[in-house]
């Protein structure tokens, strides 16, 4: 990293800059809600208002459509190893990784651009359902959860390496680390999948970045489809 990205990283943007450079984050919450209307609108059609199904754990057809699903990848889908990143069961479920997407995107978003954060996003999603794949095959799962602990991963190696504050990095990766082995249902293979990539990509932040970008895109592509032999 450059002495200039490193001022720009360790310089707060002017907030009129900053706002101009959130477009990635607007994005992918409006994808995130997007679908989850979809899905819930689509459980009320099929089932009557359901305020359980809506709210906490309500699959709908968008679901058994895009969820992770190994066999389902197995036989062909691979569609689901990135609409899975996008779906959600449940609104509060929805709610807490918009959270910590918008605590972690808002910071990077300024610093490293809205191609990084879109970028780091979809490959540590990508990451997270690759691992899954491995690790829990036959474990039915969606959520944004792996591609935020990317985004968390990428804000952290960026302020160390900037000798920036950070605080909300380590309290953001606490808080998720914490979830990730305290609540029921947590994919620990997702986490760690997206966590690492998003270290991974982070630290090819520089003249390496589209290299080392290419590479770790290429890696997972052919890891998914290497799962097809064994």
């Amino acid at each position: 990293m450059s002495n200039d990205q490193i001022r720009a990283v360790t310089s707060p943007a002017p907030p009129a800059t900053q706002a101009g450079r959130r477009h990635a984050l607007t994005a992918l919450i409006a994808v995130n809600v997007a679908a989850a209307v979809i899905a819930s609108v689509m459980i009320v059609v099929r089932d009557g208002f359901d305020l359980a199904a809506v709210f906490y754990d309500g699959v709908s057809p968008l679901h058994e459509w895009g969820e992770l699903n190994g066999p389902a990848i197995q036989d062909g889908a691979y569609w689901r190893l990135l609409t899975s990143m996008f779906l959600h069961y449940g609104v509060l479920h929805l709610l807490a990784n918009l959270l910590l997407l918008w605590l972690a995107a808002r910071r990077l978003e300024p610093l490293a651009g809205s191609g990084t954060v879109l970028t780091v996003y979809l490959l540590s999603g990508l990451g997270a359902a690759v691992a899954v794949y491995y690790f829990d095959p036959e474990v039915l799962t969606a959520g944004a959860s792996g591609a935020v602990f990317g985004l968390i991963a990428a804000l952290l190696v960026v302020s160390l390496r900037a000798r920036a504050n950070t605080t909300l990095p380590l309290v953001l990766l606490g808080v998720g680390l914490v979830a990730t082995f305290a609540v029921p249902g947590m994919s620990i293979a997702a986490h760690a999948g997206g966590l690492l990539v998003g270290t991974v990509l982070a630290l090819g932040f520089g003249r390496a970045r589209l290299a080392v970008t290419a590479a770790t895109a290429v890696l997972l592509v052919a890891l998914a489809v290497a799962r097809q032999f064994f």
